[in-house]
């Protein structure tokens, strides 16, 4: 590859991993659905008063359907590959499933009465159902859509699966005894508590896993716990009435709604102090992203309507209206669009005068190869760039050599893998019909770990 070749590619890579400008902006979101099509993300978003979920295409900003489902959807999570949708129905006992390819409901789970908030476990393998009404956090394997098992938590609400996929941190909201409860989820046993002195509402970790950020009712404030040793350990002020936290994938940057002011605010993880605040609708309920953690789609409770933000330059770019008491929210996983101008954009990270670029450490021509080894380190991948054909499968296996955690995403490709210490994992990729497809560590790619799975022809060999 020439050197005027990998300076493009790299300018493409940059491109897709850093927040652009005002030129960028311009540019629909893309992303590769459920079946790998390149089209705009859907997002899915549960309406109380209306018993229904709207699905919204996120690239023209409109409602392009509703799904019927039981009194009072409340907990909405979707599966990391975008495939199905599970609703939690709190005026009936059944979480809904929805496939995505037909956006229907295809099966109906009983779960006992009043079921609350929903949560997705790392691997997309488990959903936990806080059944409030039983007085339990019900285990769902998605492969077989069956109950497999039940764990005894008083009055649950919300819960957050730790990255371990077993531990899980259930909000218990029995009054006079509120507290997160921590479960195993192989075990299916409470395994310990954390008392709190008010009824705990929202709860996500970090995306390293080692911060569980939480929210309670009556304190502008969130909480961040330690999981280690099961302490609070930074309490966080914000707007009033805080619920839903959220960080962006490459955790560059941690969201809160604040219901009584209206507003999304945007935390520093760094210096964990509000960086700024978008005003949105009334009541802002849940948070989603987009994969590439450009957007945050908000639901306004109060005001029938999601807010899209830009969290870059931190604003409304769209409002978008769905019906009656909008609550939570999922938006499919998918990826920013490189098509053959993608060089052209000039990325810039918001705030800095200088823009990052990928640590190259290199670039291997792998066409006609059908498995590869890739180095992962402190911070970089090596090689840094591969070469293939177009629609080329290739299988990765990629060596951690250093004592960090590191992890490689493809968004594009729905992957998303830790990479533990001295450890190694294996991922199977497909090259684009042309262009870039960006890989990056989700925990370091801000310091230069990326790379990018390039088509090109036979003339751009180094």
């Amino acid at each position: 590859m020439t050197t005027r070749d990998r300076s493009k590619w790299k300018a493409a890579l940059v491109g897709a991993l850093l927040l652009v400008d005002s030129c960028a902006t311009a540019m629909p979101r893309a992303a590769a659905g459920p079946a790998g099509d390149a089209h705009a993300a859907k997002a899915y978003v549960g309406l109380f008063k209306d018993s229904a979920v709207a699905v919204v295409d996120t690239g023209a900003d409109r409602v392009l359907t509703r799904i019927p489902v039981p009194l009072g959807p409340h907990g909405l999570v979707i599966t990391p590959d975008g495939r199905k949708v599970y609703v939690s129905s709190d005026g009936a006992s059944v979480v809904s499933v929805i496939d995505t390819a037909v956006d229907r409901v295809v099966r109906s789970i009983e779960v006992g009465s009043t079921p609350h908030g929903l949560a997705m476990s790392p691997d997309g393998r488990q959903v936990l159902a806080s059944v409030f009404g039983a007085n339990e956090a019900v285990v769902i394997d998605t492969a077989t859509d069956g109950i497999a098992g039940r764990i005894a938590v008083p009055q649950p609400h919300n819960s957050a699966i730790a990255r371990d996929g077993r531990t899980a941190y259930v909000g218990s909201q029995q009054q006079g005894a509120t507290a997160l409860v921590i479960v195993d989820l192989v075990e299916r046993k409470q395994i310990g508590r954390v008392p709190l002195d008010k009824a705990p509402r929202a709860l996500a970790f970090d995306p390293a896993g080692k911060r569980l950020y939480f929210t309670v009712a009556g304190d502008d404030e969130i909480r961040v716990l330690d999981p280690a040793r099961n302490r609070v350990v930074r309490r966080i002020a914000v707007g009033a009435s805080p619920h839903h936290p959220l960080f962006t994938p490459d955790g560059r940057f941690a969201l809160v709604v604040s219901q009584g002011l209206g507003e999304l605010a945007i935390l520093d993880p760094t210096s964990h102090a509000v960086a700024g605040t978008v005003t949105v609708g009334k009541a802002p309920h849940w948070i989603a992203t987009s994969s590439d953690g450009r957007a945050a789609f908000v639901t306004n409770e109060g005001s029938g309507d999601i807010s899209v933000v830009d969290l870059s330059s931190r604003t409304v770019t769209a409002t978008i209206p769905v019906g009656e008491a909008p609550r939570k929210i999922a938006v499919q996983p998918g990826a920013l669009s490189l098509g053959s101008d993608a060089h052209a954009v000039r990325p810039r990270l918001a705030g800095a005068s200088a823009e990052p670029e990928p640590s190259d450490h290199g670039t291997q021509d792998v066409r006609g190869l059908t498995e590869i080894d890739l180095e992962a380190d402190d911070d970089y991948f090596a090689p840094t760039y591969l070469l293939g054909a177009p629609g080329q499968k290739l299988r990765l296996e990629i060596e951690n050599d250093s004592a960090s955690l590191h992890n490689v995403t493809i968004p594009a490709l729905r992957i998303d893998r830790d990479i533990p210490p001295q450890g190694k994992v294996e991922v199977e990729v497909t090259f684009p019909r042309a262009g870039a497809v960006p890989f990056f560590c989700k925990f370091h790619g801000a310091m230069g770990m990326a790379g990018a799975l390039l088509v090109g022809s036979e003339e751009q060999r180094s």
